[in-house]
């Protein structure tokens, strides 16, 4: 049997695609009544997707959006990134003439080919036969921060909105206004017709039904302990969703009867999300870096966390604001606990900020005196491994003397007290000083 979560790029078929039922919808809805849409999301969060999905007739004849009654042109902005606007009016040309062509239609509209005279021409042509034309354009960014164009370029493409009904549906990974090649660019009119939609993680409801979907064409089952276990290591991403499916399903083959050792299925599933974990981590601002670490940051911060899918939201019941931002996957958690960030200690699952003097555990913060701070960052600096006392007693009472044997002891036992329940993290070496590390489990 064929693995059924193969995917890792862009789906196409309709009979594939799962999900976002309510986003098509909404985006059709928009689109029947003439509104261009900016769709914003992650890196592989399902943007591209999404547009192909749209341009099926099947997915848009519940709003009357099919062929012939419109057409849907799709663009991946990859092809003319970096190209001058002649370029880019031929394409569209070239994209709008093989959809007319498709739907069979008859379209008489001579020009001289890579021209915005015969690009109008052509639009004008369409337009006499009342049909609407959507123009998708999947990555975008290229397209608006391409140094080739000119704002007149844009007002051109806005003008096509008012004489044509031409409406635009734009993917990109942040929103218009931060991905332009200047404010020149972005004081054009064409950035002001768009309404703003976000493309974010699955419900977990979605979550199940995406893997229970794409099983269902094999005679394998997932367990629903192993469902549990998998939307609870990846979160509900689509992408993630088919990296882990993809290991469980292979573990599930190749290993018939046998119970499933979670600890190599998720070192498996980690190993090839690795890559895209550091694309996410290496793409995030200083102070970006430094919120997702601490769990802490202002309020544009957290926004843009929550955005780009990193984060939960977590607070009261009607809360607007992000109170408490945890990490949506338990993959990305582990991934930035590795992560080096300036003033910052991190020995999962505590995460030390020496710049605000502040410590947590599991998200919860501590309340601990100056001596029992320094002496958790030192243990925390070198975690799994012992500190001998000397070490620990210079880190907290520097290179004074005093005689009281116990009072490292002393310490470490108001410490333990003071981090309860994770008091077990603290493991006394008999004879050579202590370790900060996972206390060992009771033999069975």
């Amino acid at each position: 049997m064929d693995n059924p979560f193969y995917h890792r790029g862009a789906i196409r078929e309709t009979e594939k695609f799962y999900g976002r039922e309510s986003e098509t919808t909404q985006i059709l809805g928009l689109l029947r009544n003439g509104q261009s849409v900016s769709l914003t999301g992650p890196r592989r969060i399902g943007k591209s997707s999404l547009l192909f999905n749209l341009c099926q007739d099947s997915v848009r004849a519940s709003h009357q959006l099919e062929t012939p009654n419109a057409l849907f042109i799709m663009i991946d902005c990859q092809m003319i990134g970096g190209a001058p606007a002649e370029e880019v009016y031929e394409v569209l040309l070239d994209e709008i003439g093989r959809s007319i062509e498709d739907a069979g239609l008859k379209v008489d509209s001579k020009a001289p080919a890579g021209t915005w005279r015969a690009l109008d021409r052509m639009l004008g042509a369409v337009s006499r036969l009342n049909i609407p034309i959507v123009i998708l354009l999947d990555e975008f960014e290229l397209l608006a921060a391409n140094e080739n164009l000119t704002p007149f370029f844009f007002t051109r493409l806005r003008g096509l909105t008012t004489r044509y009904g031409i409406a635009f549906v734009t993917a990109s990974q942040r929103p218009l206004f931060s991905i332009t090649a200047s404010e020149e660019i972005l004081s054009s009119p064409f950035f002001n017709i768009f309404v703003s939609l976000s493309l974010g993680l699955f419900s977990k409801e979605d979550a199940v039904g995406l893997l229970k979907s794409r099983l269902a064409e094999t005679d394998i089952s997932f367990s629903d302990d192993l469902i549990e276990h998998l939307v609870h290591e990846v979160g509900p991403n689509p992408f993630f969703l088919h990296i882990a499916g993809y290991h469980a399903w292979q573990v599930i083959l190749e290993n018939e009867n046998e119970e499933i050792n979670y600890n190599a299925l998720d070192r498996e599933i980690e190993r090839e999300a690795e890559s895209h974990l550091s694309y996410v981590w290496h793409n995030l601002t200083p102070n970006e870096q430094y919120g997702l670490v601490v769990g802490e940051g202002n309020t544009d911060v957290l926004r843009s966390l929550h955005q780009q899918c990193l984060i939960w939201e977590r607070g009261r019941p009607g809360s607007t604001g992000i109170l408490r931002p945890t990490f949506s996957s338990d993959i990305m958690r582990r991934y930035v606990r590795r992560q080096q960030v300036e003033s910052v200690i991190q020995a999962d699952p505590f995460v030390i900020d020496l710049a605000r003097h502040r410590a947590t555990v599991k998200g919860g913060e501590l309340t601990l005196t100056i001596s029992q701070f320094d002496l958790l960052s030192r243990l925390a600096r070198s975690p799994g491994q012992v500190v001998d006392a000397d070490d620990l007693e210079k880190a907290v009472w520097g290179e004074a003397l005093l005689d009281d044997p116990d009072r490292l002891k002393t310490l470490i036992k108001r410490l333990r007290k003071a981090i309860e329940p994770w008091q077990g993290w603290i493991v006394s070496e008999r004879g050579v000083g202590y370790v900060l590390r996972a206390p060992a489990e009771p033999a069975e």
